[in-house]
């Protein structure tokens, strides 16, 4: 299915365009309880209309989406974090480590749906963190508060795609990713008090989560609907290329010295996805 390939790659270049303007929002003072907040909330507004496509009521599968709206809150408290503390160029791509932990996963619950070269691609998706972690000394502190932050963000987005491709079906995408956005946005008030973003901070902190929302909400539904989820990941962690393309544009004026390195870096997860789609071709 064309899709399967086209549409991530285009969720991973929203993924960096999204982040880029809450990261831009947090700069200008708006707090990470906020950003989790609104974001949160867009995404369920996004999935609420697909209720429309309807579904087959199961209990277990009913406890999956909203174990899996858990686990995609806490890995967004995460994720935020990380993008608070560190450049965008650095926490996409190591949030490209569910790549790699999905297809673990895989082979755990759906050994038949994984090829060796399939899991190659996976590593491979991942292998050009260590260039895309260069940067200025005194950058290094931060960065290694995105790099924890990131890999427990990327455990917790892994456990939520699988339990989405695992019980997706039995309840139907119409039922399952809106509760799964739903309790995303129930667990806001978990977050406490935060206050209302001002001045230059309101524009990117809205079209930020805009953005984030929808892509967020498609790719979910898109593993619910084809499973597929180590390839659907491997394609879309491109957006750590179009994550070091968007913080060399918008970001800090440090990020062009490490270019070259970060840029390599994303090149390898290109090259995985690229080994993924002809894998599944052949």
């Amino acid at each position: 299915m064309v899709v399967t390939y086209i549409f991530p790659a285009f969720a991973a270049s929203l993924y960096a365009i999204g982040s880029m303007g809450l990261k831009k929002s947090m700069q200008a003072g708006t707090s990470a309880k906020r950003v989790m907040a609104v974001s949160s909330i867009a995404m369920a507004i996004w999935a609420c209309p697909l209720i429309l496509l309807g579904g087959e009521w199961n209990g277990l599968a009913a406890l999956a989406a909203i174990g899996a709206g858990a686990a995609l809150f806490v890995g967004r408290i995460f994720a935020v974090k990380a993008l608070e503390v560190g450049d965008l160029s650095v926490v996409a791509p190591l949030l490209g480590m569910k790549t790699v932990l999905v297809a673990i996963l895989s082979m755990v619950f759906f050994p038949f749906e994984i090829t060796t070269m399939l899991l190659f691609s996976a590593l491979l998706a991942s292998g050009g963190i260590a260039l895309l972690q260069r940067g200025p000394s005194h950058k290094k502190k931060g960065t290694r508060k995105a790099a924890f932050y990131a890999m427990g963000a990327s455990f917790l987005f892994a456990i939520t795609d699988i339990c989405v491709q695992g019980s997706a079906k039995a309840l139907g995408v119409g039922y399952f990713v809106p509760l799964l956005f739903l309790t995303v946005a129930l667990m806001v008030p978990l977050l406490g008090k935060h206050p209302k973003p001002t001045g230059k901070a309101v524009k990117p902190l809205y079209i930020g989560s805009a953005i984030m929302g929808f892509q967020t909400s498609a790719v979910v539904l898109l593993i619910g609907l084809v499973g597929e989820a180590t390839l659907i990941n491997v394609i879309y962690s491109t957006r750590a290329l179009w994550s070091v393309i968007v913080d060399r544009i918008a970001g800090e004026s440090h990020i062009r010295d490490y270019m070259i390195y970060r840029l390599c870096g994303a090149l390898m997860i290109c090259g995985a996805v690229i080994l993924a789609i002809i894998t599944r071709l052949l």
